[in-house]
């Protein structure tokens, strides 16, 4: 039961810590795009 344990500990590690950067590039994403939009003008309510 050990060396399974063990095992599971070597693949899981790695992918629980892949699944961080993932979330954390989309929220880097998320949060450009927003202040993009915040921070240009909107063409149509100018005229």
């Amino acid at each position: 039961m050990d060396p399974l344990i063990h095992l599971l500990g070597r693949i899981l590690v790695p992918m629980f810590f892949i699944g961080v950067c993932g979330s954390m590039l989309v929220v880097v994403f998320t949060v450009v795009t927003d202040v993009q939009e915040i921070f240009t003008s909107d063409e149509e309510d100018e005229r």
